[in-house]
C-alpha cells in the first residue's frame, strides 16, 4: 500500500512549490476587495486563506458600516460570523505540533479502508447511514443514528446473552452541537472521540473529545480538539491505536467532491504547540505538506514500513490465539499460558465451560422462541413453561460466569 502513495508525495511537494505563488495572487485580491470597501467579500476570503485575525478586521469594519447606514439587523446577524472567526484566531495561534508521516486520498464511501488499527483498538464500522464502533471484546458498542429531529446522536449498546440490547443515547451535554457523529473509544472505555457540527465549529464537522464519568453516568464537557486536527472543511472520525502509537483522522480539505484525505500520525503524549512565525504556521495549521510536520533524521517511509510489518504480525497472532480475555485495561490474555496463578487458570477454565453451556442453552431458547411463534395455542402452553425454565436457567449461568470472571480477575491481579 505505501507504494500507492509515492505518488501523493510527489503531488504534496508540486503543491508546495506552487502554493506559495497561488496563494499570493489571492491575498492580492483579498487586498483589492478590502480596499474597495467590498468588505463581505473580503472578510470571507480572508477567512478561506486562514488570516483569520485580518478577517475579524474586516468583519468589524463591515459591521461599523452597517451600523452607519442604519441597517442594525444586518450589522446584528454578523456577530456569529465575527465570533467564529474570533474563535478560529485563538486555535490557530494553538495548533498542535504533530507529526503526520503519511496521507492518503480515497473516496468518501470508502475511507475506513485507510483506517490501519490493530485488534485490540476494536473495529471500525460504516454504512451509507452510520458509522460505528465496537469494542475489543465485542460486547460493546457504539454508532451515530439520526433521532426525531433528523440530527445525529451517538448510542451505545451493550450485548447481553449473545444479544444487542435497547440502545442507549450517550448524554455529552452539548445542546449546541447540531449533529454527533463517527465515534471512537479508546481502550480504557472512558474516552471518546467524535465529530460535530454546531455553534463551536469553525468549518462543518469539528473533531471533540470526551470523558466517561463513572460517577454520574454522564459525559464531561466535550473539548474541541485544535489544529492542524480541526480546519474550516470538514474533519471526523479520530481513531488512535495505542498499542503501535498510531492516530488517524478524516478531512476533505483542499479535495473534490467524494473524497477526503486520511492522515496518519504520531500521537503527542503531551500536547505540543507550533513554534513558528505566522508564515509558517498557516501550512502547518492547514496541512499544505505533509513534510512541514517531520522532524530531522527520521526516516517516515521507513517508519511506515515498520508500522504496517508490526500490524501484520499482530493480525497473524490474533488469528492463532486460543481466546482473547481482558485482565485489567493493559493485560489481554490469549493462551492458558498466560495465566500466573494456578487456581485462577483452574477457575477460567471452569468459567469457559460455563459460557459454552449458556450458549449452547441460549441457542436452544431461541429455537424455542422461533417455534413458540408458529404453534398452537395447546402447545404454546407447553413450550412458555420450558421456555421459562431454561431462561431461568440462563439468569443461574450468567451470575455464576459473571462471579467466576471477577474472581478470575482478582486472582491474576
Amino acid at each position: 500500500m505505501f507504494e500507492t502513495r509515492k505518488f501523493f508525495y510527489c503531488f504534496c511537494l508540486i503543491c508546495l512549490f506552487f502554493l506559495p505563488k497561488m496563494q499570493a495572487q489571492t491575498i492580492e485580491e483579498a487586498d483589492k476587495l478590502f480596499a474597495a470597501k467590498n468588505y463581505a467579500a473580503a472578510a470571507s476570503m480572508y477567512y478561506q486563506l486562514y488570516r483569520f485575525e485580518k478577517a475579524v478586521e474586516t468583519y468589524d469594519l463591515y459591521k461599523a458600516a452597517l451600523i452607519k447606514a442604519k441597517k442594525p439587523a444586518k450589522a446584528a446577524a454578523l456577530t456569529p460570523l465575527i465570533q467564529q472567526t474570533e474563535h478560529a484566531v485563538r486555535m490557530l495561534s494553538k495548533c498542535e505540533d504533530i507529526q503526520i508521516i503519511d496521507s492518503v486520498v480515497t473516496d468518501k464511501n470508502r475511507f475506513l479502508d485507510a483506517y490501519l488499527l490493530g485488534p485490540e483498538s476494536g473495529m471500525l464500522t460504516a454504512t451509507e447511514e452510520r458509522t460505528g464502533y465496537e469494542n475489543p471484546l465485542h460486547d460493546r458498542r457504539f454508532y451515530a443514528e439520526k433521532n426525531a429531529n433528523r440530527s445525529y446522536r451517538i448510542y451505545s449498546e451493550i450485548k447481553l446473552r449473545g444479544q444487542w440490547a435497547e440502545k442507549k443515547e450517550l448524554n455529552l451535554g452539548a445542546k449546541s452541537m447540531k449533529n454527533q457523529n463517527y465515534p471512537f473509544v479508546m481502550p480504557d472505555g472512558l474516552t471518546l472521540y467524535f465529530a460535530a457540527t454546531g455553534n463551536n465549529s469553525i468549518g462543518g464537522y469539528d473533531l471533540f473529545l470526551t470523558r466517561y464519568n463513572l460517577n454520574n453516568d454522564t459525559y464531561l464537557a466535550p473539548i474541541q480538539l485544535g489544529m492542524p486536527f480541526n480546519s474550516i472543511y470538514n474533519d471526523y472520525l479520530m481513531a488512535i491505536d495505542e498499542i503501535n502509537d498510531i492516530g488517524y483522522f478524516a478531512s476533505d480539505r483542499f479535495q473534490p467532491e467524494g473524497k477526503v484525505v486520511i492522515y496518519t500520525f504520531i500521537p503527542n503524549k503531551d500536547v505540543a504547540i507550533v513554534i513558528t512565525d505566522s508564515a509558517q504556521l498557516i501550512p502547518r495549521a492547514q496541512i499544505t505538506s505533509i513534510r512541514d510536520s517531520w522532524q530531522p533524521k527520521i526516516d517516515y517511509p521507513e517508519y511506515v514500513a515498520e508500522f504496517q510489518n508490526a500490524l501484520a504480525r499482530e493480525k497473524r497472532a490474533v488469528t492463532q490465539k486460543d481466546f482473547s480475555f481482558a485482565i485489567n485495561d493493559n493485560r489481554v490474555y490469549t493462551s492458558l499460558k498466560d495465566f500466573k496463578n494456578a487456581a485462577a487458570k483452574q477457575l477460567f477454565e471452569r468459567a469457559q465451560q460455563l459460557n459454552k453451556e449458556r450458549t449452547d442453552l441460549q441457542q436452544k431458547t431461541d429455537s424455542l422462541h422461533q417455534e413458540y411463534a408458529k404453534a398452537s395455542l395447546s402447545l404454546q402452553k407447553q413450550l412458555r413453561r420450558e421456555i421459562l425454565t431454561k431462561e431461568n436457567k440462563l439468569e443461574e449461568l450468567d451470575t455464576q460466569y459473571a462471579a467466576a470472571v471477577k474472581e478470575v480477575r482478582r486472582l491474576e491481579q
